[in-house]
Order: C-alpha cells, then sequence, then structure tokens
C-alpha cells in the first residue's frame, strides 16, 4: 500500500575532519592532533544535509550504516556525508521540508543559497530544484525551490510511482551554487525498495563498544542476515576523493558482514569524474556476465548484490578492502567478514 514519507532536513555548515579516529591503517601510524584536536580537518568548513525529527525539533541521530564500525556517533560528530539516507517504496510519496541553515562567515550571501534536487524521482518543475527554472510555488506564498536563502525553508514533493524508480539515488545541492556546495558535503540519499523488496536487518546491539579501537572491537554483533550498506565517493576541496567523507583505512567505512549474508551495496559517485569500485575477493553479475569492478559515471551509481562468502560471489571470513579509484586518486574503506563477538583487525 503506497504511503507518504514525510522527511525534516537541516542544511547547516561545521568543522569536517577526514579522519577523525587518527589513524592511518594502511600505512600503520597514528595522525598527529591538529587545531581543536581534528587529526586532518579541511581547509573550508563542510555543508551538511542533517536529518531531524518533526518541525526540526531535533537531530534524529539515524546512521549512514548501521552497520559500520568507524561510522563516528553523534558524540563524536554533528552529522555525516551523505548527511541523510531517506527511504520509500515504489509508489510512494516523500515530503521532504528543507531548512536552510548555512551560517558561514567570510563568504558572499549567493554562496549561502541552496536547493535540493533529488535523482530517480518524479515531481513537477516547482520541486525541481534546479537553478533557474524552478518557478514560483503560489502555496508557499511564491518562495522558489532551487534558490533558498539562509533561514528560509521550502517543502518538495516527489514521486516514485513506476517500478524503475527502485534503488539508490543521490540528492544535492542544485543552486546557483550548487556544484560548489554539493563539493563541500551538500549530499544526502533516498533508497526507493521495490515492491515485495525486504528490509535490512538492523544490529541488536552497538556495533562499537566504549573502549573499541581502530583495530579490535570487543563485541560485534551477529551480523545481518540481509544487510544493506551505502558507499558515497566525493571530493572534499582541498582534500581529494574521500568515501562517506573520510580518507584513510580506520576512518572510511569498516563495513560487518558474516558467512551468508545477503549484502545490497548502493555505490554512488558525486566526483567530478568517473570512479572504478572493487570490492576485492568479492565479483557480481552485471548483464550476464561476472565481473569485480564497477565503473560509476559523475553523478552515477550502481547496486551491488552479493551473497558473502558464496562460491559464485566470492569472499570468506576477513577482512577486504572496498576501493574507489579515479585516473589520479584512490581512496579505501573496508568489508569485515565474521561471526561476530570479538574482532581484531590487522
Amino acid at each position: 500500500m503506497a504511503q507518504t514519507k514525510e522527511y525534516w532536513l537541516q542544511l547547516e555548515n561545521q568543522p569536517w575532519d577526514v579522519c577523525p579516529w587518527g589513524v592511518d591503517r594502511a600505512a600503520g601510524r597514528l595522525l598527529p592532533d591538529g587545531p581543536g584536536g581534528a587529526h586532518r580537518p579541511t581547509t573550508q568548513e563542510a555543508l551538511v544535509i542533517r536529518r531531524y525529527t518533526a518541525n526540526w525539533a531535533q537531530p534524529a541521530g539515524a546512521a549512514v550504516n548501521p552497520w559500520d564500525l568507524t561510522e563516528p556517533g553523534p558524540a563524536q560528530t554533528l552529522a555525516g556525508i551523505p548527511g541523510a539516507v531517506l527511504e520509500a517504496k515504489v509508489a510512494d510519496e516523500i515530503i521532504v521540508h528543507f531548512r536552510n541553515m548555512d551560517r558561514r562567515g567570510g563568504v558572499a550571501d549567493a554562496e549561502r543559497i541552496h536547493s535540493l534536487h533529488a535523482h530517480g524521482v518524479q515531481r513537477q518543475p516547482i520541486y525541481d530544484g534546479v537553478f533557474p527554472l524552478s518557478p514560483p510555488d503560489p502555496s508557499q506564498n511564491d518562495r522558489r525551490g532551487d534558490r533558498i536563502a539562509s533561514g528560509e525553508s521550502f517543502t518538495y514533493r516527489w514521486t516514485c510511482p513506476q517500478r524503475a524508480a527502485a534503488g539508490a539515488w543521490l540528492i544535492h545541492d542544485a543552486s546557483l551554487v550548487g556544484a560548489k556546495s554539493a563539493a563541500l558535503g551538500a549530499l544526502a540519499v533516498v533508497i526507493i525498495r521495490a515492491p515485495g523488496e525486504q528490509r535490512p536487518d538492523l544490529p541488536t546491539a552497538a556495533v562499537r563498544q566504549p573502549g573499541d579501537t581502530a583495530t579490535r572491537f570487543a563485541a560485534v554483533p551477529e551480523p545481518p542476515k540481509r544487510g544493506e550498506y551505502v558507499l558515497l565517493f566525493h571530493e572534499l576541496p582541498g582534500v581529494g576523493l574521500c568515501l562517506n567523507g573520510r580518507q584513510a583505512l580506520g576512518n572510511t567505512p569498516t563495513l560487518v558482514a558474516g558467512l551468508g549474508t545477503r549484502m545490497t551495496i548502493h555505490c554512488l559517485n558525486a566526483a567530478a569524474s568517473p570512479v572504478t569500485v572493487q570490492i576485492h575477493g568479492h565479483r557480481w553479475e552485471r548483464s550476464g556476465r561476472w565481473i569485480d569492478a564497477e565503473l560509476l559515471p559523475a553523478g552515477g551509481g550502481a547496486t551491488l548484490s552479493m551473497l558473502s562468502g558464496s562460491a559464485e560471489n566470492g569472499g570468506g571470513l576477513g577482512e577486504w578492502l572496498v576501493t574507489g579509484m579515479t585516473g589520479a586518486a584512490q581512496v579505501a574503506g573496508s568489508l569485515v567478514v565474521t561471526a561476530g563477538g570479538a574482532v581484531t583487525l590487522a
């Protein structure tokens, strides 16, 4: 049965550390503290699209990847990149209340005007959010969804009536300075489920316990039977290629699965260049052929479906690199296949 899914999102500016855990496991070293305790801060404040409860009462605190051992919790960061992951089913209506709270100093007023543009969904031109073609909305005092000034809000209405909408899609700023703002992190994701598609399993307990380090985890919950993961490749100015806003193994996503986990991995590319994604030791089917590398065009994406540890899809117990490569850069996270309990990584 079709439903109306309603979300409250807020764009905010904040300092950003691409290595919040202060390690580089690939290099086998700790990273020195920088200003304010940040290990590798960006030269500019990030712009994050943060999910809130109704009427922007308080941050919702929803994780991008509940099965990520390195995703910082609310105590370490105010939001993530992508800043929000929305969910709907084919035939649902999606209502997004968006408020712009970009309070950056030292930038022109025009650079603090933002919008939301969603791939994969259908909408009227009023709700497209792409400058300069969105007409005024009479129901919202003739405000325009492609140019929302700091302190103002706009409500978008999107639909996904056809089966072709199923998948994971980028949401990004598409205002006059949308490309620059998206590069600073103004990104979100909407996952639209096909008819009959099951939702993924969530952890029964926190995947990370107090006292855990970058390589030792005391009590990882039993892995999911059905796991879903979001991997967003993008380039932060002055930093380079990132995975979910992070760099360096030990900070980038460290995803948990088990033998027999049905993995749905949504890979999205918000970088300006194509990105080649590889999950080491694994392969998946594409157009009747088995492959082990996926090329994501700029602005594009792919959903990889694999049964962990199977004869066809590969993998097995242990940790496997997940890499994204452009012609000049590489970023890596990892996939940990485990039975749960105490986990020690190399």
